[in-house]
């Protein structure tokens, strides 16, 4: 984004949103986000210093949660776009394939399906 100053300056500047899952008291979760303004050619790790959040800071140090842009994951010393989506991503709380096969089996227990019981 390109702004016009008083002066005749063109600074140039670019819009992040910086997205992330949070857990209220009651445990349940929701998808939060933040945008900010930084300078053209900002880094990953700019945009999250400019986001101010110590608990996500400590998580991202701690190693518990890391980065992507657009679902592909990324470093800290990545340049940023105009219009860059940034995503905290947390754990995976289960694996996917044995979740994927638990449902299986119930879906299969419930018709009846016996072709493809463990023996």
């Amino acid at each position: 984004m390109n702004d016009q100053s008083d002066s005749g300056v063109v600074s140039q500047t670019m819009r992040i949103e910086i997205v992330w899952i949070e857990r209220d008291a009651d445990g349940r979760s929701g998808a939060a986000s933040h945008r900010v303004e930084l300078p053209t050619g900002a880094t990953v790790s700019a945009a999250l210093s400019a986001l101010a959040r110590n608990d996500l800071a400590d998580h991202l140090a701690a190693g518990m949660l890391s980065v992507a842009i657009f679902g592909e994951h990324t470093t800290p010393d990545t340049v940023l776009h105009d219009g860059d989506r940034i995503e905290l991503l947390g754990p995976l709380l289960a694996d996917p394939k044995a979740s994927r096969a638990r449902r299986a089996e119930v879906q299969r227990r419930r018709r009846g399906d016996v072709r493809w019981q463990r023996r």
